[in-house]
């Protein structure tokens, strides 16, 4: 089965360019990050049509409980306000102190992931992990986030409607890489 990964932070939420590590440990600072509607929009595009597509839709975001003690509980309240129809299976926190994403994975794909795992992420690190383990990174193109241009692959860019990244998604599921244009001023 085909699976589409959506990373929070950054992707699904905003990521604010002016925090710092000292912001991020504060009470509120992951519960009141923004919604990304463009990627809301694809995401519950592709759960509505998971089934007839034949695929899985899931949330994978890491989380450090021991240096940003609320990110749990406040990622837990982010997705209940704005992935309600989200099942528990379908939102994954990965304990970043612990393993990468494409490790905590490994159950719920049966085993090692494929070309067939698409993982939608706006860090590098993530992206390129995910990659040499065999999966299919995509870029989430923020506005801050790609200014040398320094990923090689697919990338899906914050200027894209919820159409036009679910339609670009829909393309990666069925074997096509194109890049598609980027439409930011």
């Amino acid at each position: 089965m085909k699976r589409v990964f959506f990373d929070m932070d950054g992707v699904l939420a905003e990521y604010r360019a002016d925090c710092t590590e000292n912001d991020m440990k504060e009470r509120g600072y992951f519960r009141s990050l923004k919604p990304e509607a463009n990627m809301l929009g694809a995401l519950s595009m592709l759960c509505e049509n998971s089934e007839a597509l034949g695929i899985g839709v899931c949330v994978l975001t890491k989380v450090y409980p021991s240096d940003f003690k609320y990110s749990v509980r406040e990622k837990m309240e982010w997705r209940e306000d704005y992935m309600p129809d989200l099942f528990d299976s379908e939102f994954i926190m990965v304990n970043g102190e612990k393993e990468e994403k494409s490790e905590a994975v490994r159950d719920i794909v049966g085993g090692d992931i494929t070309q067939d795992c698409i993982l939608i992420d706006d860090y590098n690190h993530n992206l390129k992990e995910w990659a040499s383990n065999g999966g299919t990174a995509v870029k989430y193109v923020n506005g801050i986030n790609d200014k040398n241009r320094s990923f090689i692959g697919n990338r899906i860019f914050n200027s894209m409607t919820a159409q036009e990244v679910y339609d670009y998604i829909l393309t990666l599921i069925n074997g096509n890489n194109y890049a598609p244009i980027n439409t930011a001023a």
